[in-house]
């Protein structure tokens, strides 16, 4: 198990030992893949709340959602899901086949967007939306005051995004190549424009509890990848293993460098 889904459960106190049966039992409903990837564990172990209620904002049908749901956490995604209406084979299968399971879990889909179909005022203990704000083409405020406000009084606000600043993208500057999409898939393909807008750093995710009025809990940055369905040779699997197994990229690299920053931040009151 990744170091920070560990650091995360032992905060959370949430038993390691449940936690995986739990990620187990995610696997064997899902039945499509054969792990729950660190990135996904960490938005699990931020997210579930046993006994209590979970809002995620466009995660689809995402894995970390069925871990939740096993650990006794009442589920609402809020998502369009353009894609589960398109008759292409793969992933759109994919979406289909896993909001069927989720109608069978009793893990509610509102296909709304938020920016036209208010939250519940404080009714969700938890309120999350992981590699999702860097997609809009304007500022999160509204959509990040609307979590806020439909959480209960100590109710918990999560959010991921890629780290604008990691090695990665540092590398390609020095190169004298763009940190966002490709040009020529930007130029053909958007309008509208579905990918990246913007990014955020480490400094900015710590600045953002203030902003919104909310208590910090912890702003971190995790080097864990972001899946891909690419196929690997022997040592990049291996070197993958080593990141899942031992964050050996967090071993290695100062936060601000790391793959993607979070944030978990509390509402004032509560017990």
């Amino acid at each position: 198990m990744h170091p920070t889904v560990e650091r995360i459960l032992r905060r959370r106190n949430i038993p390691v030992a449940d936690f995986s049966a739990a990620v187990t039992e995610a696997l064997r409903l899902l039945g499509d893949q054969s792990a729950i990837s660190a990135r996904m564990q960490v938005a699990a172990a931020l997210s579930a709340h046993p006994g209590g209620r979970l809002c995620d904002v466009g995660g689809s049908t995402s894995a970390y959602l069925v871990v939740a749901h096993v650990l006794g956490t009442a589920v609402t995604v809020v998502d369009t899901l353009p894609y589960a209406d398109d008759d292409t084979p793969g992933f759109p299968d994919e979406v289909r086949r896993r909001l069927a399971l989720f109608d069978k879990l009793g893990i509610e889909i509102r296909r709304s967007d938020i920016f036209a179909t208010p939250l519940p005022p404080a009714t969700f203990d938890v309120a999350v939306a992981f590699e999702t704000i860097e997609h809009f083409d304007h500022s999160p405020k509204p959509v990040l005051t609307a979590m806020v406000d439909a959480l209960v009084p100590g109710g918990r606000l999560c959010l991921s995004t890629p780290n604008i600043a990691r090695i990665d993208m540092r590398l390609r500057l020095l190169r004298g190549k763009t940190v966002h999409e490709t040009f020529d898939y930007f130029f053909h393909e958007g309008n509208p424009f579905i990918g990246h807008h913007r990014e955020y750093t480490l400094s900015e995710f710590q600045a953002l509890p203030g902003m919104l009025g909310l208590k910090p809990v912890e702003v971190f940055a995790v080097n864990a990848a972001y899946e891909s369905r690419k196929t690997k040779n022997a040592g990049q699997r291996f070197m993958i293993g080593l990141e899942e197994r031992y964050g050996l990229g967090d071993r290695l690299l100062p936060p601000t460098w790391r793959k993607h920053v979070w944030l978990d931040a509390r509402k004032e009151g509560g017990a």
